[in-house]
Order: structure tokens, then sequence, then C-alpha cells
């Protein structure tokens, strides 16, 4: 009897009592000790291999797999990297129901060739689960360049001649900067971007569909530079300095221009790091010129009858100075809590100068001018920032604040200056404009977010942001003229002088809900609420329609991942967006450019809104990753800009502006609408292809419709056109250090609301070789070396015709060199990580 129920419990036991455990550990690189997100860990059987349970790590690197009693294998893999395999089985049972395997090394890719080592090094694209990131080490053509270079050479992305920043052809796109705002750091994107040097940059995070937790500003997704505030993996002092000099080819350069036009940076980096504390310093400093020509042939017309031919060559030069200084520190209060502080000084002189030729082909030469416009612009940005996180003992439950303060200023000033040709003395007419700026402000920023897992398969994320923003704008209009008697007068425009004070509130308050829901299919569900408020008011003009705008509304995303396999898997996601009107998009206003153009902003402007899906495929191969995205969008009270010719009719239209004046009469203006809809679908596609050993290539192919629905504006004429872009990025490694880099880029014409762009293409080449057993890298870097890049439009209605070329100067060469301070105690470093590792360090 004894006996009977003896075997009895043993077999209760074995079928409601077995026990279970978890596994536990942290993927790191084996070269650099910096964690890896995203990477699969996989828990196996070891009598057929089976999948028993399956997870990703998190942002530190950090994993955790729940298991019943019994042995296991497991399996660790991530794109760039050799797969990992435990070396001993796995053991769970009630003796060890928490296995702790600390820290896992992950080694890059490598293979043998001819008794020569070629390691890869980490992917140029990696693919993660919400985003696609973009390693900028790994890019040779950008060495020596600046944040815009980079961009350049991320995959969907491009930028325009003027600064312009598109993903998948829709300039409605969010630019942050470590995760927050660029409008914190400068006046506008253009000039951040060109104040940040490439080799401050880590990497670039692409989020086409971001999920509830991010800011909904920005239609086609967010764009996040990631720069390097530390170096990792290293105790005591290490870091990188770094300096590039270059110059287009001076027979390139036309003769309107000086025929040197250097370009010069620097930067350093250091860090120092204990056990308890870090601290980093980050300076930098550039002095760059942008050269580039034009030509404009414009057509004034009633209908068929042709008013007037001008054509304009322009030639311009652009230098600018720009410096930053960031300090700061973190601190490791204790094994959960962080704290980190920083100050930045960012500052810099930008300049424009350009000369344009006016020729008037309708009237016998009676309007030639010369034109010269000179600006200088000065700007400081102060900006603070603190940073707290805290780590709870569950895994993964963790609470963060960030709070971010700026403050920044600046003056200007800009000439104008038209002068016509002698032969016009009995007609003699004088031109000069002038322009004095004075504008500050300041930005605050607070996020706050929390996150707590109920369990390995749910967990929810909550958070509040708020931002404020502030500026001052203080524009003085002169102009100098001949007056009747032929005398030159000064006179101050006050109707054209602006003084304007703009502020922009919103708070945000989000929730996600994340969920596993089998093995292979997982989801998360969010939802974000938002206020807006906008007050814009020109303090010098009462008549001006003051902006006062408030917003409620709620952006609700879903994401949907479901893996296929071990090397196959696919996303559905959706979410809603906005797009807010900026302070110049409703600021009234006057440019007034050559070629009697002016513009102006519209305070009657309303925000669009978006509905964004998205279906991605991804596959890997042993030496090929593909990666397949469809996508729409549909965009409602489109924000589009509108031109027509100013005469007394378009005054009384556009009220806003300013009293009529038909000094203006004739002038091409520009100012905002909303339109009814707009529609944008495609398909992307990127490959990654180990074509030999040492060679690498990364192709990426965007194909996508654009549509505007027609209205009053267009005489209800709809406007479509298909778009294909693409690029090509080629990684040669040699033997001795030596790789070499090919890039090439091609951009289809496309259309907006009245203009069609022309296509544009252009190949970089770069070459690099390792020096000073490795410590030391120098780069030769060739921009455009077919001489092919430029930017061209076409303008046709009732009213202009307008055909525009333009063409930078290159090709441009630049070399570069830089050095790892302290290299040496960095690889000593990770020898004694390894030598804690072996002998059972379990501390991830």
């Amino acid at each position: 009897m004894k006996r009977v129920v003896f075997f009895a419990l043993l077999l209760l036991w074995g079928i409601v009592g077995r026990g279970q455990g978890v596994v536990i550990g942290r993927v790191v690189d084996a070269r650099s000790g910096e964690n890896i997100e995203y990477a699969t860990v996989a828990l196996l059987t070891t009598s057929d291999s089976a999948i028993v349970n399956g997870t990703v790590t998190d942002a530190s690197g950090r994993f955790q797999l729940s298991a019943k009693n019994g042995k296991y294998l497991l399996r660790i893999t991530f794109i760039g990297y050799q797969p990992y395999v435990h070396g001993q089985t796995i053991v769970v049972d009630n003796s060890h129901t928490k296995v702790q395997l600390g820290k896992i090394k992950l080694a890059p890719a490598a293979t043998m060739m001819n008794e020569v080592q070629i390691t890869a090094e980490r992917s140029m694209v990696e693919y993660q689960l919400d985003k696609r990131v973009v390693n900028v080490e790994k890019n040779l053509v950008t060495a020596g360049g600046t944040a815009s270079d980079v961009l350049e050479n991320v995959p969907s992305v491009a930028i325009d001649n003027d600064g312009n920043v598109t993903l998948r052809g829709s300039t409605n796109v969010k630019v942050l900067v470590n995760g927050r705002p660029s409008e914190l750091l400068a006046s506008d994107v253009a000039t951040l971007l060109e104040q940040i040097p490439a080799s401050t940059i880590e990497n670039v995070e692409v989020i086409t569909n971001p999920s509830a937790k991010y800011d909904p500003e920005g239609m086609s997704g967010i764009i996040n530079i990631k720069l390097k505030d530390k170096t990792a993996g290293a105790l005591g002092l290490n870091g990188v300095v770094s300096a590039n000099v270059g110059a287009p080819l001076p027979f390139m350069v036309p003769s309107e221009l000086q025929k040197f036009i250097p370009t010069a940076s620097g930067n350093v980096s250091l860090n120092y790091s204990t056990k308890r504390y870090s601290l980093f310093l980050n300076a930098d400093a550039a002095s760059r010129s942008r050269a580039r020509t034009s030509h404009t042939d414009i057509w004034r017309k009633n209908g068929a009858t042709i008013l007037s031919h001008d054509s304009l060559y322009e030639y311009g030069l652009d230098p600018g100075r720009s410096g930053s200084v960031k300090v700061g520190g973190e601190i490791y209060i204790d094994t959960t809590q962080t704290l980190q502080v920083s100050y930045q000084l960012r500052g810099g002189n930008r300049m424009r100068r350009s000369g344009v030729q006016s020729a008037d082909w309708l009237n016998d030469g009676l309007y030639n001018y010369l034109q010269t416009d000179t600006n200088n612009n000065l700007h400081i940005n102060h900006s603070f920032n603190m940073g707290y996180v805290k780590r709870f003992a569950k895994k993964d439950q963790m609470f963060t604040a960030d709070f971010t303060y700026s403050r920044r200023s600046g003056n200007g000033n800009g000439l104008q200056q038209q002068v016509y040709d002698s032969a016009m003395s009995n007609l003699e007419r004088y031109y000069l404009r002038e322009t004095e700026r004075d504008n500050r402000g300041s930005n605050l920023n607070i996020q706050l977010n929390y996150t707590h897992p109920f369990s390995d398969a749910l967990r929810l994320e909550v958070g509040y942001e708020g931002r404020v923003q502030y500026s001052d704008q203080d524009y003085n209009y002169f102009m100098t003229t001949y007056d009747t008697a032929g005398v030159l007068v000064r006179r101050d425009e006050t109707e054209s002088d602006m003084h304007y004070v703009y502020s922009q509130q919103v708070h945000a308050a989000y929730a996600t809900l994340g969920w596993k829901i089998n093995e292979r299919l997982s989801a998360q569900a969010g939802l974000r609420g938002e206020y807006a408020s906008v007050d814009g008011r020109d303090e010098l003009h009462t008549e001006a329609d003051r902006v006062t705008k408030n917003y409620w509304q709620p952006y609700p995303t879903l994401h949907l991942s479901y893996q296929i396999s071990q090397s196959q898997s696919m996303q559905l996601s959706y979410s809603r967006r906005v797009r807010r009107p900026h302070m110049w998009d409703l600021n009234p206003y006057l440019d007034v450019r050559q070629g009697m153009e002016m513009s102006f902003g519209n305070p009657n402007l309303d925000p669009e809104y978006t509905n964004s899906v998205e279906l991605s495929y991804n596959i890997g191969f042993k030496t090929t990753n593909i990666f397949t995205s469809l996508y729409f969008r549909q965009t409602n009270n489109m924000m589009t800009r509108y031109g027509f010719v100013w005469d007394s009719t378009t005054a009384q239209r556009y009220s806003w502006w300013m009293p009529y004046n038909s000094e203006y009469d004739g002038y091409w203006a520009s100012t905002w609408q909303n339109l009814n809809q707009g529609i944008n679908f495609g398909a992307e596609l990127i490959l990654d292809q180990q074509i030999l050993s040492w060679w690498k290539v990364n192709v990426s192919l965007n194909a996508f419709q654009n549509y505007i629905e027609g209205t009053d504006l267009l005489d209800n004429q709809d406007r479509s056109a298909f778009r294909l872009s693409g690029k090509l990025n080629s990684y040669m490694n040699f033997s001795d250090g030596w790789t070499v880099q090919l890039s090439g880029q091609y951009r289809a014409p496309f259309m907006d609301l009245q203009t069609d762009m022309d296509a544009s293409y252009w190949v970089d080449l770069a070459v690099k070789k390792d020096v000073l057993q490795r410590r030391g890298v120098v780069t030769l870097r060739v921009s455009d070396l077919l001489c092919t890049g430029g930017f061209g439009h076409t303008t046709h209605n009732d009213q202009l015709d307008r055909v525009f070329k333009m063409r930078r100067i290159s090709p441009e060469v630049t070399i570069g060199f830089t050095y790892k301070v302290n290299n040496g105690l960095r690889q000593q470093r990770n020898r004694m990580q390894q030598d804690d590792d072996v002998e059972g360090d379990d501390s991830y």
C-alpha cells in the first residue's frame, strides 16, 4: 500500500507539480562592450533543437526567458554578428530556478581569406522591431561632413538644396536629436544639420510608423539623430579626436567665385569613467562654404500673351562658421538609479552671399541689372539637460524623467542691391533693401515615462510629454531709392517692419499596451491625447490677423508583429499623425527675393492630419537580408505652398499681409494654403548583400505615387505623379586596413501643387586606411564625383512659366584624420572584462 501511495504522489508531481525557472543574461558587443538591443534569443530542447521559448534583448542588452524544469540549449542571433550557441547545457530544476548566464559577447561576422583575417564591421543598416538604425561609422562618404551629409546617405531620406528633409518623398517628417525636437537647439532644421559634425553622430533611427509614445508631429515618420555623448566600454580616460580639411577642385569653380573655397572641421570627444560616475566633454568647430550657380528663366504672361521674359544667372557662396561645447556627467547612484546632467553651448555665423545678373529680353534690355545679396546671421544657443533613470527589481520595470531647457538669441542683417545698366541714364533706377534682424526665444521640454510589466507577455507603458516654445522676432526694413529730384533717400519702411511674438504649448498623455499573444504573434496598441495652443501676433500692426488656435486631438496607434521563423518576420502598423504650422508658416512677414519674387506666411493656416498604414516583411539568409514595405498615407486639410501674381485683387484676398502697395504689382508671391486631401502610397525595398567575403552592398529602392485632390485654386483638376528613388552603397574591405566605399543616389522627377521637380543623381567615393596600429584612421572623400549634383524645377500656369536649374560646385575633395585616445586602455579593459566573464561574472 505504501508503494502505491508513493508512485501516485510521484505521478501527481510529474503532472502538476513540475517546477519552473528563468534564464537571465545580457548580450554585448565583443569588441566595444556596448549593449546589443533587439538580438534574438531562443531556448531550444537538447533532443531535437525545437524552440521552447524566445525573446529579444532590451535597450540594455538584457533578456529573461521562462522555462520548465529540463535541459536546454541557448542560441543568440543578430544581423552583422556571428551566431552564438551557449557552450554548456542549461539545466533548470528545483535547485536551479534562476540561471544567471552573465555577459554574453557576440563577435562580428568574420572570414579568413589568404591567411588575412577580414572582420566585418556592424552593418550600415540594422532592422529592428519598430525602426531602422543606420550606423554612421560604417559610412565613409560622410567623413568630414555634417548631419546633412549623413542624412543624404540614409535609405528613404533626402535633403534638397534649401535643407528641407524628406522621408519617402514627403517633407512632413519630424527630426529629433537624441530623442528631443530639433527646434530646441536651433531656429530651423537646415541650420542645425549644418552645425552637427558627422563625426559626432553615432547612428540615425528611421521610424516610419511610430507608436503613441512618440510625438505625432511629422506625417511620414520620425528621424532621430543619436549623438555620441561618451565612449562606452572602458574605464579611465578615452575618446576620439578628428580633423578634416577639403575644398572643391579649383578648375571646376566658375570665374565669378573665388577659386579656393576651403572647408575645415574638428571634433574632440573625451570620456572619463569610473565605477561610480563618468564625465564627458564634446567640442567641435567648423568653417564651411557652400558654392553654387543657378540659371532661371521667367515668362510672365496673361493667358497666351507673354508680357516679359527675364533671365537670371546667380552665383553664390555661403560661408559659415559654427562650434559647440558640451560637458556633462553621469552618476550611478546605486545599481538601480542613474542621474545624468549636461550643458551645451552652440553658436554659429551663417552667411549667404550671391550675385544675380538679370536680362530682360522683351524690353531691349531696359531693365537689365546686377543684383547683389549679402546676409549675415549670428546665433547662440544654451541648452541644459537632466535625465533620471530608475530600474526596479522586476525585469523591464522602469521610470525615466528627462528635462531640457534651452535659450537662443541671434541677430543679423541683410543687404539686397540692384544697379541698372548705364544705358538707362534717362530712366535711372536704384534699389537697396536693408533688413535688420533680432531674435530670441526659449524652449522647455519635459518627458516622464513609466513601464510596468505585468508578466513576460504583457507590458504597459504610460507617460507625459510637455513642450513650451516662445519666440520673439524683431525685423526692421529700410529702402534706399532715388526721389523725384534724383537724390538717393533712405527711408524706414515702417509698414513692412515686424515685431512678431509667438508661443506654442503642447501637452500630451499617452499609454501603450503590448502583449505577446503566442510564441509568434505580438501586438501593441497605443493612444495619445494632445492639447496644443498657439498664439502669434505682430505688435507693430494691429490690423494684422492674430493667430490664436487651440487643438485637442487623439492619436491612436496599432502594431502587430508575426515571427514566421527565426529568419523571417512581418509587421503591420497604423498611426494617426499631425503636421502643425510652424512659426514662419503663420508669420505674415514679407520676404522679397531676386527675380521679382516674394513670400509670406498665412495666419489662417490650420494643421493637417494623416492616417498611415504600413505592412513590412523582413527575411535574412546567410549572406543576404531583404526588407520590404508597402505603405499608404492619406492626408486631410493638406498644407501646401501656393503661388500667384500680386496685384490689387490678390491684395484684398490676402488681407492678413499689409495694405496694398502698387510697388509690388507683378511680383510672383507665394504663401501657404490648406487644400482638401493628398494621398501617398508606395513600396520600399532594402537589400543587404554580402557578395564576397570582402565586398558588401546595400541597395534601397522606393517607388511611390503622389496624388493631390483638385481645388478651386487649380480649377478642380487633380494632380498625380509617380516617383522612383534609389540609393546604392558598396563597401570593399581589403587587407592592411584598406576600405573603399562607393555611394550613388538617384531621385526621379516628382511634383507638388504647382511645380514639377527635375530628376537628380550623383556619386560619392571614399577611401579609408587604418594607421598607427588601428589607433588612427585616414580618410579621403570625393563628393559628387561625376559633377552631376544639382537641382531644378519648372512651374507652369496661366500667369507664369518658370524654369530653374541649380548646380553645386563639385567635385569636392576632403581629407580627414581620426585618432582614438587611450585606445590601448580600451583594449586592456576589454581583456579584463573577458577574464571576469570566464570566472563567472553574473552581473548584468
